[in-house]
């Protein structure tokens, strides 16, 4: 599954945290990313395999969303800073 959080209101995003923002905002965008996820994903450089459940969530000025990442198999043991560590590679 993966997960991709659609708003008309892009503006007040956290950028920094989220990522960047390259499509607009307008209605004709936030339609474009229900209807062709993978494909709009793909642009931003995430290239999922056809299985992946895309679930799509639209925030509002009411309701904001903010999807975490699952911990990686085999990080129990590692302490908060080797966790960053990881998070930072990963950019």
């Amino acid at each position: 599954m993966h997960n991709l959080v659609v708003c008309t209101l892009c503006s007040c995003y956290p950028h920094a945290l989220i990522g960047c923002r390259r499509s607009g905002t307008s209605r004709s965008s936030i339609a474009r990313a229900r209807c062709a996820s993978a494909r709009v994903l793909r642009e931003f450089g995430v290239d999922l395999p056809e299985s992946t459940e895309i679930r799509i969530w639209d925030s509002s000025a009411e309701l904001r969303y903010l999807v975490l990442p699952e911990r990686p198999a085999g990080t129990e043991r590692l302490s908060e800073a080797e966790l960053a560590t990881l998070v930072r590679a990963t950019r």
